[in-house]
C-alpha cells in the first residue's frame, strides 16, 4: 500500500462519517497528528498502516464510539 492510497482511504471512511481525518488517525492509532505527518508527505510503519486500513475496513473495527460524556 503506498502512502497515497492510505491517505484516501483515511479521507474516505472521514467524509462517509462526518468526522475530521485526524479523528480517524487518532481513533485507529492514537496518533491525530499522524494524517498531517502523512500529507506532508511523511510516513509510518507497516503496523501503524495496517491497522489503520483494517480499522477502515467496511468489516473491520471501525466504529465510531460514542462520546465520553461522563462528568
Amino acid at each position: 500500500m503506498t502512502r497515497d492510497k492510505l491517505i484516501s482511504r483515511i479521507e474516505s471512511y472521514a467524509k462517509r462519517h462526518g468526522i475530521a481525518p485526524a479523528t480517524v488517525t487518532s481513533r485507529a492509532v492514537g496518533n491525530s497528528r499522524l494524517y498531517h505527518r502523512l500529507k506532508a508527505g511523511g510516513g509510518c510503519t507497516i503496523d501503524v498502516a495496517e491497522r489503520i486500513w483494517a480499522y477502515t475496513a467496511p468489516n473491520g473495527n471501525g466504529h465510531i464510539a460514542p462520546e465520553n460524556t461522563a462528568a
